[in-house]
């Protein structure tokens, strides 16, 4: 699955585990694969974010300047 449809899953479980009256295995199931798509989706960003520091460490602009994720466009 994409990290959207593990988001998108990740809601249905937190949703289903709101509001519906179920047997405590059947809880425990869905609380297990939730915390299995958390970790799932917190690794993709953990990636996602080492890449474009990566990336951003090897970019410059038009200045000449590296790239300063803090500093404000004008």
């Amino acid at each position: 699955m994409t990290f959207t449809e593990d988001m998108k899953r990740l809601q249905e479980i937190v949703e289903s585990l709101d509001r519906e009256a179920m047997p405590l295995e059947e809880s425990l199931a869905l609380f297990e694969e939730g915390i299995g798509l958390v970790k799932k989706c917190r690794r993709f960003l953990t990636e996602t974010e080492q890449r474009i520091i990566m990336l951003s460490e090897d970019s410059t602009d038009v200045t000449g300047q590296p790239w300063d994720p803090g500093e404000k466009e004008q």
